[in-house]
């Protein structure tokens, strides 16, 4: 008895035992999970969702109106163009169009970088207010000009001004949003802007018909600049009022949402990611050889999107004989089909928690879209090609701001891909500007031959960039590679 006795008491104290392991265990574990990627987790997930549902509130309101207003000014050259603007500043002498084009991409390219660091240090709400105030009056001035250079001037400080804000509202969506949060919302954000732009040849018509007095100012392309152009300046000074500052920054948040809000996308330590690069600390960030070949998937992005919105009326003007009433009011279903398709598959990004076949499937529909606009003979037929060339070019140039957004790890990175990426995005522009010259009307075969060749290059890219990525994943995960990106816990999102 005495020895059973003492039998089970040696099992009570390994029962014991455990029972102190598996509490240990428990509580280890719990610490990996809040302290997850450097981290520390002393959140709730209501309070999370509390906070994303503020952010979604507040975030994309007046971001998407700017970014729409951006879109439409930048394009509405080509409604101005099929609206007496060619004839009456003689565009049709040499190259004047493409060059009028062309120049607005320059200076964009070069503000970039620099606008990022002034908008960390001065603040997102004064520093787009001011940048879309300035191209509105830009726009405004076209109105009133009676020479192309004039016209290639205002076109080049459109550029300028304009150059900011792209990548100041994706760093903003990237400095509110996780991992796999991102692509639906950067997608909601350029697809909404995209209405804008979409039923931008419709309100153009509908400007065009204005008439002032008997003089210069009957000519209908003069109101398309005035009255798109008092409107953004109107919005720019609104601006400040409406537009939303980084997480640290907002008062609608108490200071523990803040915490929250700035820590939960953050893979760096002691709040670093909130701290202002720069501009040498951000040139060296740019020594990442990814962000190169981010920038040359969006180099095809745009330079597709900037061939057919630069040309897309004047194709169906020139190519398909519509009439100019027609042509600017053909010109606006294909947006609002490459929205709602552009926010479908940016959801099924999200879900599956993959973005590469995403893109190139994408890329693909884009690429058969051209194909049909080159070789179909019907108008019908080559139309339905518009719709697929504008959904599968429109659809990448958000997505693959959200695949380097998920591959950079830290949140202080982000706004300097996303701004070498737009920068390399404005030399899509110039191409995508330039390979459909007016000598190749009607059918413009050596623009859209280009436009498929880098539709191909941009497959290729995708893909071996995702497969280079799900590896480095494996070996992380197997440990033979210790950290990615030079943060523990990272891992990339192919």
């Amino acid at each position: 008895m005495a020895g059973k006795g003492h039998q089970n008491d040696h099992v009570d104290e390994i029962q014991a035992c455990e029972e102190v392991n598996a509490s240990q265990l428990e509580k280890s574990q719990a610490s990996s999970n809040s302290s997850q990627n450097g981290v520390e987790r002393d959140w709730t997930e209501e309070e999370e969702r509390e906070i994303v549902k503020k952010a979604d509130r507040r975030v994309f309101p007046m971001l998407c109106i700017v970014m729409g207003l951006s879109l439409l000014d930048r394009t509405n050259i080509s409604s101005a163009y099929i609206a007496g603007l060619a004839v009456d500043l003689r565009l049709d002498i040499g190259a004047r169009y493409s060059i009028a084009l062309l120049i607005f991409f320059l200076p964009y390219a070069l503000f970039e970088l620099p606008s990022q660091v002034v908008l960390k240090k001065v603040g997102a709400r004064f520093w787009l207010g001011f940048l879309i105030t300035a191209w509105g009056a830009c726009v405004l001035g076209m109105g009133f000009i009676h020479d192309w250079k004039s016209l290639t001037v205002l076109r080049a400080f459109l550029g300028l001004f304009e150059g900011g804000l792209l990548p100041g509202g994706i760093y903003i969506i990237g400095s509110w949003y996780r991992q796999f949060e991102t692509a639906s919302r950067v997608s909601w954000f350029f697809s909404l802007s995209l209405l804008a732009s979409g039923f931008g040849p419709i309100l153009a018509y509908a400007f065009s018909l204005i008439r002032v007095g008997d003089g210069q100012y009957t000519r209908g392309w003069r109101w398309i600049f005035i009255v798109e152009g008092a409107v953004t300046v109107a919005a720019g000074l609104a601006a400040p009022f409406f537009l939303i500052e980084f997480p640290e920054k907002v008062k609608f948040l108490t200071e523990r949402q803040k915490h929250i809000a700035v820590h939960r996308v953050s893979l760096e330590k002691n709040g670093e990611a909130s701290k202002p690069l720069t501009f040498m600390q951000s040139l060296r960030l740019l020594k990442d050889w990814h962000i190169l070949f981010f920038s040359l998937q969006y180099f095809v992005a745009v330079s597709s999107v900037s061939s057919l919105g630069s040309f897309m009326a004047i194709i169906l003007r020139q190519g398909m004989h519509f009439s100019y009433a027609k042509a600017q009011l053909l010109s606006s279903p294909p947006y609002v089909f490459a929205i709602i398709m552009s926010i479908t598959f940016a959801w099924v990004s999200d879900k599956i928690k993959m973005r590469w076949p995403i893109l190139i499937f994408q890329s693909l529909v884009a690429l058969i879209g051209f194909f049909i606009i080159m070789y179909a003979k019907l108008p019908g037929v080559r139309y339905f090609g518009i719709f697929l060339a504008c959904f599968g070019s429109q659809a990448n140039i958000p997505g693959t701001l959200a695949y380097a957004n998920n591959q950079t790890a830290k949140v202080q990175k982000r706004g300097v891909v996303a701004a070498a990426m737009i920068s390399m995005g404005a030399a899509g522009g110039v191409t995508g500007s330039t390979i459909f010259r007016s000598q190749d009307a009607p059918a413009y075969l050596p623009g859209i031959w280009a436009t498929i060749g880098m539709q191909f290059a941009y497959c290729v890219i995708t893909l071996s960039l995702s497969m280079w990525f799900r590896r480095q994943n494996r070996l992380a995960d197997e440990g033979k590679k210790a950290v990615l990106e030079g943060v523990e816990g990272f891992r990339y999102a192919p």
